[in-house]
């Protein structure tokens, strides 16, 4: 399956990615690098206005209330509830509509690569990305503990590329 992001890598991107990626032996990172950040900006969007928006609106005696603190795990929770609705849909539909994965044998679908589960995969480590950058903006917040984990998380799925 080729990579069914509906936009193409940008070729600086790819040119600015690329020795890094070979140096960390992740060949796949440059032609998915776009919706690694895409994926990132979105989540972020998704943090910063539209769970705000939302949760004001839906729950209008709660959410306004909350204290700040209480405010930001609120809209870090909708964020990985997102995240994972999203990257496992996506999943599903990959092991649905993959002709080629339908075709790979067990080894081959654990070690192998298609352009479908490139983007998932991409997706699944922008959100660790952004993790990252919020563990570290709010270290006060979420403490040593999920920064470990945020960088963990991001190195394991970066592997894969």
């Amino acid at each position: 399956m080729h990579d069914p992001f509906p936009i193409p890598p940008p070729s600086l991107l790819v040119r600015t990615a690329t020795p890094l990626a070979e140096y960390f032996s992740l060949y796949t990172l440059p032609i998915h690098i776009h919706e690694l950040l895409f994926a990132a900006i979105s989540y972020h969007c998704i943090c910063a206005y539209i769970s705000p928006l939302f949760s004001r609106r839906l729950f209008p005696t709660i959410y306004p209330h909350l204290p700040q603190r209480t405010r930001l795990n609120w809209d870090v929770h909708v964020v990985s509830l997102a995240q994972s609705v999203f990257v496992c849909a996506a999943a599903l539909w990959v092991m649905y509509a993959d002709e080629e994965r339908k075709a790979m044998d067990w080894k081959e679908r654990i070690w192998g690569y298609t352009g479908g589960g490139g983007m998932i995969q991409a997706f699944a480590a922008g959100y660790f990305l952004w993790d990252l950058q919020i563990c570290l903006r709010y270290m006060s917040v979420f403490g040593v503990g999920l920064l470990m984990h945020a960088v963990a998380a991001l190195v394991v799925f970066s592997l894969g590329f």
